[in-house]
């Protein structure tokens, strides 16, 4: 077997090996394996990196695709539900139910057509008990029609009531079937709200993400019901259905328009061996965007590298490895959240830069867990904002601010006849409501005494307008409070009431407390008026729910509607002061006077 000829060179009248010149000095030998090795690790972290980052978007989809089938879900059940809860209420009124009585079409038309708008329904038919339709909005002139809908009104008469997703005149309706009751049953009421490409467009806004909607039954003319995708690719998606087992399969690709997508399968509704199913789509390629640009990136990235290591990395090999392990445990000491750990790299170059970062860095970590836990102290984000500016020291100052009380009525009362957790909830809901309407006007909310909420405006942060943030949050509370009752009553508990103090005063404000644990907050004479003007709002000599200084008034800019309530004498105070009722906000014509 004939030997291979090594590469030699002529030097001189003699020859050398190429491979012993070329390892013959340690840099070479460190060059060349130096660079053998960026280059592998790159390679196999671009390979890794397209793999993982693949691997990671698919499941991102299908994930996000996952949580969008199950919102979808909970959007089609609440609208039918709620459809379903008006169709009961309004099937219930008398008015209506002596319409159907008349058996005159005409009549119980118009009286569909009603219900329709009320229930912001698509269609509505009355079914008589023999399963004829007496009545259809979608065809007003025909008095009696066959039955598009027999599963479903089965259903109904099984159970009560019926919600099903059904095909009348070649299009797609989700309908609810409840009882006409006098006080039996005496006819069937049908609404149903229509599933079409207007539906799924205002949904995918919501869901970030393409919806079809699609019959699995292979005989079915119509099996896309809707779809946000363009007809080609919704076709493209029919065809990949029916190929997969979708009780089985769990995320899937689908390809058209040479883009990969990833699909979700969310079942609606199974009859009779088929099922109508929602399938949410994203693309991969629109989610593997970013990683192409930083591939890119990458890939001018690792030239460089590859170019600036043989000018290199002789001279920074030895010398970066010491003060980047140095670095990297120094990053895995602030990981543990030991922010004091300072690294010593004694270097002037972009190493020793690099190092004074890290410290710098470390330095405002560990000012950020103090900033944190002065935050576990103050409970308004002005407050903090305020206290951050200077340093933190028990005492105040004068200022003049705006205080708001306000108290629920006979809560001990509520807290007596439920248990502390219903209470608790009730409570917590109410205060949120009320919380960020004072925030809403700038207000800060000093405390919660219990059912009380008291607020302030003025501090930390004083506006000429404080007088009238405070007036007009009072207002939006009171017109809040219908709306909170409602939510209050379908826990169960009666309808609450509030009363409002509002005072106008120069108070102390400041940090009160210990130093290990303070609070900003204001104290005086104006405090103790506010507080003492919401207990009056609980006397029926005054039937006023606003109870308002006249200081606060004067100081306001805005027109309200005011009823002066004479004077009264405070507790702690010699001479009277005149209050007011508040009443809401003047009408634009209104001009205000003395008198309000």
């Amino acid at each position: 077997m004939a030997l291979k000829a090594r590469p030699h060179i002529k030097w001189r009248g003699g020859t050398l090996s190429l491979r012993r010149v070329f390892f013959h000095h340690f840099n070479s030998k460190l060059l060349f394996f130096f660079l053998t090795l960026i280059g592998l690790v790159q390679l196999v972290t671009i390979v890794f990196i397209d793999t993982v980052a693949i691997d990671s978007a698919k499941t991102q989809i299908y994930e996000n695709l996952s949580v969008g089938g199950r919102v979808f879900t909970e959007l089609m059940s609440k609208r039918a539900g709620q459809l379903a809860q008006m169709t009961h209420l309004l099937s219930t009124d008398f008015a209506f139910k002596n319409a159907v009585a008349t058996s005159d079409h005409e009549t119980i038309i118009s009286v569909l057509e009603n219900l329709k708008t009320r229930v912001n329904a698509h269609m509505v038919m009355l079914i008589s008990l023999d399963r004829t339709v007496l009545a259809n909005t979608m065809h007003p002139e025909i008095e009696k029609d066959t039955l598009q809908v027999p599963e479903a009104l089965t259903e109904a008469e099984n159970h009560g009531e019926a919600s099903s997703i059904v095909t009348i005149d070649g299009n797609t309706y989700q309908i609810i079937i409840v009882p006409l009751l006098a006080p039996d049953p005496i006819a069937w009421v049908c609404t149903g709200f229509v599933i079409d490409d207007e539906l799924l467009v205002d949904l995918k806004k919501l869901i970030l993400a393409h919806i079809s909607i699609i019959n699995t039954n292979k005989t079915e003319s119509r099996p896309v019901i809707a779809s946000t995708l363009p007809k080609q690719a919704s076709q493209a998606l029919l065809k990949a259905i029916y190929r997969v087992d979708i009780e089985k399969v769990k995320p899937m690709e689908v390809s058209y328009g040479g883009e990969k997508y990833v699909t979700a399968i969310t079942t609606l509704q199974n009859a009779h061996g088929y099922s109508i199913i929602a399938a949410l789509q994203r693309s991969l390629n629109d989610v593997l965007k970013p990683f192409y640009r930083l591939r890119r990136v990458l890939y001018v990235f690792f030239v460089l590298t590859l170019l600036c290591s043989i000018l290199a990395s002789l001279r920074i090999a030895r010398s970066v490895t010491r003060p980047v392990s140095t670095l990297v445990e120094g990053v895995r000491e602030i990981a543990k959240g030991i922010y004091s750990h300072r690294v010593e790299i004694r270097y002037r170059d972009e190493i020793g830069e690099l190092a004074e970062a890290f410290n710098m860095m470390s330095v405002g970590l560990e000012e950020k867990e103090l900033v944190a836990d002065l935050l576990g102290k103050v409970v308004s984000a002005p407050i903090a904002h305020e206290l951050l500016k200077k340093k933190v020291e028990l005492g105040g100052e004068e200022r003049e601010v705006t205080i708001l009380f306000s108290d629920i009525r006979n809560f001990t009362t509520i807290s007596e006849n439920h248990p502390p957790k219903q209470v608790l909830t009730l409570l917590n809901m109410y205060m949120t409501g009320m919380s960020a309407i004072v925030e809403k006007y700038g207000g800060v909310i000093d405390k919660y005494i219990g059912d009380a909420i008291m607020a302030l405006y003025g501090v930390p942060i004083a506006n000429p307008d404080d007088p009238d943030k405070a007036l007009k949050s009072a207002i939006e509370m009171m017109e809040a409070l219908s709306g909170v009752n409602i939510e209050i009553e379908q826990m169960g508990f009666a309808p609450i009431d509030i009363g409002i103090g509002i005072n106008t005063d120069i108070v102390l404000a400041g940090n009160m407390g210990s130093k290990s644990r303070l609070n900003y907050t204001v104290i005086g004479d104006g405090v103790n008026i506010a507080s003492r003007l919401e207990t009056l709002t609980k006397s029926d000599e005054y039937k006023a729910k606003i109870i308002v200084s006249s200081t606060t008034l004067n100081k306001s800019r805005g027109d309200y509607l005011t009823r002066s309530l004479g004077s009264v004498a405070v507790k702690g105070k010699s001479e009277k002061i005149t209050i007011y009722a508040l009443d809401g906000l003047a009408p634009k014509d209104h001009k205000r006077s003395n008198e309000d």
